[in-house]
C-alpha cells in the first residue's frame, strides 16, 4: 500500500478494467464485443478478465480508487502468503523461507500494477502448491484443480501458465516413472486433473477463445513496442532481484545435483525462460522459485548445521504462535479502515491518477466543452480517457493492442510520428478532435496545418479541434 500511488499510475489499463466491470455490474451482461472504441465496434472482443474487472469496480464502487489499491495490495499479499506457508512447508526452515519470500516479493514489485493479472500471482502460488501435493502422493481432491482453474481462466488470461507449471509436473512424473521411483497413481491423477483443468478453462462467456485471443497476442511488432513484454534488461536495478534469484538457483542446482526432482528442474527452467524473454513474466519466476529453492537450501544445510538448528527453534516457537487467518484478516480489517474511514467520513482519498503522467487537466476541461464527432489520443492515455469520459465519448485506441491488432496499431503509430498520409487517415476514422503529448510530431503537424487549431494547451496535454469546412 505504501507504493500504491505508484501502482495506479504507470500505466492507464486499470480505466479500461473499471468501466466494463461497471458495464458488467450495472447490466448484468458480459460484452464480447467492443463497446469502447470509436475504430472498432462491435468486433469480437474477448471477456477472458471479466471477472476480475467485476470486483476491480466493486472495489471502486465502495471505496473509489482507494478500495482498488486496497484490493491489490491485499491480493499480493494473499500471493506471498501462500507462498510463505508453502515454502516454510517444504524446508522446515523459516529463517530461509522469510528470506527467500523478502528476496521474491522485491524482485516481482517491478509488476505490481492495479490490474487483473495481480490475481495470476495468488492463483499461480494456490496452483503450485496443489500441484506439489499431488506429486508427493498427499491425501486431496483432485477436483481442486479444476474448480481453481474455473476462476483462473475468468479472472485472467495468465491461466496458460498453470498448464505450462502442469506439463512440468506431468513430464516429472513420466521421468521419475521411467526411473522407476514414482507409483503410477500419481501420474493417472495429474492426468485426471490436467484434463479437467482443459475443460474448465473454456467454461467462460467466450467458452474457448479466451485461449485464441492469448495467442494471437504475439505480434513481434506489438510486443517490441510495449514495455512490459519487452525481454529483460540486465541494465536495470529493478530486474537485479530477478537475476541474483536466478544465479542462486543455478548455484543451489549444481550443489544438489542428482538430488534435483524433474519436476521442480522443469517448472524453474520453463518459468526463467519466460522471466527473460518477456519483463512481465519475472513475478511468476519469483513465486515459483522460492519454495523450490528454499528446499533445496535445506538439502544441502542438512540437520546439524547452525542455521538449521536455530531454524528448529524457530520453528517450535512459531508453532505456539500460530492463529490461522486471524492476524492476516486483522491487517486487512485495519488497513480497510484506514482507506475506509477517511473516504466514508469525509470523502478524502489517499491515491488518485498525477496529473504529471495523466492528462488530468485537459479531461477537466473537455467535460467542462463537451466534444463533438470521434477523437484521436495517445494509446498510453486510452483507459484514463474512458475512466473518465466514457460512454459520451469513445478511443481511438486503447492499450489493449491484442485486441486491435498489429496492422492497426501500426495505422496508429504512423498517425502519431504524422507520416505522410496522416490527414486522409484521421478523415478515414472521422476525428474531430486529438489529444495528444504537445511534444509529439503529429501535434508538430496540427499546429502548421489550417484545418486545425489548438482549442486547449497545458505541459501535460494539448487538445486541437478540426476547423469547419
Amino acid at each position: 500500500m505504501l507504493v500504491g500511488q505508484r501502482m495506479l499510475n504507470i500505466d492507464s489499463d486499470l480505466g479500461r478494467h473499471l468501466v466494463l466491470g461497471t458495464y458488467i455490474i450495472d447490466t448484468g451482461r458480459i460484452p464480447a464485443r467492443d463497446i469502447l472504441s470509436s475504430t472498432m465496434p462491435g468486433e469480437p472482443r474477448p471477456p477472458y478478465e471479466w471477472l476480475a474487472q467485476v470486483v476491480f469496480a466493486a472495489a471502486h464502487k465502495l471505496l473509489g480508487l482507494d478500495g482498488v489499491v486496497l484490493l491489490t495490495s491485499s491480493v499480493i499479499a494473499a500471493a506471498f502468503m501462500v507462498v510463505h506457508v508453502d515454502t516454510q512447508g517444504r524446508s522446515g526452515a523459516p529463517l530461509i523461507s522469510l528470506a527467500l519470500v523478502i528476496w521474491a516479493a522485491a524482485g516481482s514489485s517491478l509488476h505490481w500494477l492495479t490490474r487483473p493479472h495481480v490475481f495470476s500471482y495468488l492463483f499461480l502460488a494456490l496452483w503450485l502448491d496443489l500441484l506439489e501435493r499431488l506429486r508427493l502422493g498427499r491425501p486431496q481432491s483432485v477436483w481442486q484443480l479444476p474448480l481453481l482453474m474455473l476462476l483462473w481462466a475468468n479472472f485472467h488470461g495468465g491461466f496458460v501458465i498453470g498448464f505450462l507449471a502442469w506439463g512440468a509436473y506431468a513430464v516429472g512424473w513420466a521421468v521419475e516413472r521411467w526411473r522407476k521411483s514414482a507409483p503410477a497413481k500419481i501420474g493417472s491423477r495429474l492426468l485426471l486433473a490436467g484434463a479437467a483443468s482443459l475443460a474448465a478453462s473454456v467454461a467462460t462467456p467466450d467458452l474457448w477463445n479466451n485461449w485464441i485471443a492469448i495467442f494471437r497476442n504475439s505480434s513481434p511488432y506489438v510486443l517490441a513496442r510495449t514495455a512490459e513484454t519487452m525481454p529483460m534488461d540486465l541494465g536495470s536495478p529493478s530486474n537485479w532481484p530477478f537475476v541474483g534469484l536466478l544465479a542462486l538457483g543455478l548455484l543451489l542446482a549444481f550443489l544438489n545435483g542428482s538430488r534435483i526432482k524433474p519436476a521442480h528442474g522443469l517448472l524453474l527452467l520453463g518459468l526463467a525462460a519466460l522471466g527473460l524473454a518477456i519483463a512481465r513474466n519475472i513475478p511468476l519466476f519469483c513465486l515459483g522459485a522460492v519454495p523450490i529453492l528454499a528446499s533445496w537450501s535445506r538439502q544441502i544445510m542438512g540437520n546439524e548445521s547452525r542455521i538449521a538448528r536455530l531454524d528448529g527453534s524457530i520453528s517450535r516457537i512459531d508453532a505456539g504462535l500460530r492463529s490461522g487467518v486471524v492476524w492476516p484478516l486483522f491487517a486487512i480489517s485495519t488497513a480497510a479502515m484506514l482507506i475506509g474511514f477517511p473516504a466514508l467520513t469525509s470523502h478524502r482519498r489517499i491515491y488518485s491518477y498525477d496529473p504529471a503522467l495523466f492528462p488530468v487537466r485537459a479531461v477537466d476541461w473537455v467535460q467542462a466543452h463537451p466534444m463533438e464527432g470521434q477523437a484521436f489520443n495517445d494509446i498510453n492515455w486510452g483507459g484514463y480517457l474512458l475512466y473518465r469520459l466514457w460512454p459520451e465519448q469513445r478511443v481511438f485506441i486503447d492499450s489493449q493492442t491484442d485486441f486491435y491488432g498489429e496492422q492497426f496499431t501500426r495505422q496508429y503509430a504512423e498517425i502519431l510520428a504524422g507520416t505522410d498520409g496522416w490527414q486522409s487517415q484521421l478523415q478515414d476514422h472521422d476525428v474531430s478532435w486529438v489529444m495528444i503529448i504537445p511534444t509529439s510530431p503529429l501535434a508538430d503537424r496540427l499546429q502548421r496545418d489550417a484545418g486545425w487549431h489548438v482549442a486547449y494547451r497545458d505541459s501535460m496535454a494539448v487538445i486541437f479541434l478540426r476547423n469547419p469546412g
